[in-house]
């Protein structure tokens, strides 16, 4: 049996392998990402994709903002080899000096009761030219073939506690008019398709889907749970996709 918060490491992480490479389009179309040296990861989770960006950009310091000390800890630790900072708790905890080149928000502003309190932080803590990308989910995108009832039933009680928490799950139409408001001019904004198509991908999504199941449904897995995502890797016709954005900005001069 797998502790959940064994189980959310593992998550992290297989969302980080499968979204990465489709993300740095927006990383090469910034100026402003290729000059940064301090950047902030907003709800860097594990920091596994942290790890992922700074092996590709050693030149750059990253300081990683996690409320959960011990997920922050076992994915980066103190002693890593980049240069990765972990400041346990919110942007608040962040020291009031701090001046950052760039912000990445991945899959952490959907969870936010109040945006406009941390779009005010980023103001004030970031310098003249900076840049900002943010990534979530866009459910409308969503797609799996052939169906999977328990695993998507879980996924939606998923979306009713997000959103019964005070986040939003739909973030798409409303993220540019709330930055230009902050002084954040939007560069593009993108879908990002994450898919099943490739062999080694499919692979990696059904251990994806594996421990999604299990974050929502316990460990060990309920017999039917399991019997339908593996009936879903063994057939060659099976497909599935999860839809994102990214959304790139810069402050306006």
């Amino acid at each position: 049996m797998r502790t959940r918060d064994a189980i959310y490491d593992d998550l992290l992480r297989y969302q980080a392998e499968l979204s990465f490479d489709f993300e740095q389009a927006f990383y090469r179309s910034s100026d402003v990402w290729r000059s940064a040296r301090r950047v902030l990861d907003f709800g860097a989770g594990n920091c596994y994709y942290t790890r992922k960006l700074a092996e590709k950009n050693p030149e750059k310091t990253f300081v990683c903002v996690e409320r959960d000390a011990a997920l922050a800890r076992r994915g980066c630790g103190w002693a890593n080899p980049y240069k990765i900072e972990v400041v346990t708790g919110t942007f608040t905890d962040v020291a009031d000096d701090a001046a950052f080149d760039f912000v990445v928000a991945r899959h952490a502003m959907s969870y936010l009761a109040d945006r406009a309190a941390f779009m005010q932080w980023v103001v004030h803590h970031t310098t003249s030219t900076a840049g900002l990308l943010t990534i979530d989910a866009d459910d409308s995108k969503f797609f799996v073939r052939p169906a999977l009832p328990l695993l998507e039933a879980g996924n939606e009680d998923f979306k009713k506690d997000v959103r019964a928490s005070g986040g939003d799950r739909d973030l798409r139409p409303l993220l540019q008019e709330e930055w230009k408001r902050f002084g954040f001019c939007h560069l593009r904004t993108d879908p990002l398709i994450v898919h099943s198509d490739i062999t080694a991908r499919k692979e990696l999504m059904y251990m994806f889907m594996m421990t999604v199941a299990e974050y929502d449904h316990g460990s060990p897995l309920p017999a039917k749970v399991r019997e339908e995502i593996d009936s879903w890797v063994l057939d060659p016709t099976s497909y599935l996709q999860y839809g994102m954005f990214g959304s790139l900005f810069e402050k306006a001069e």
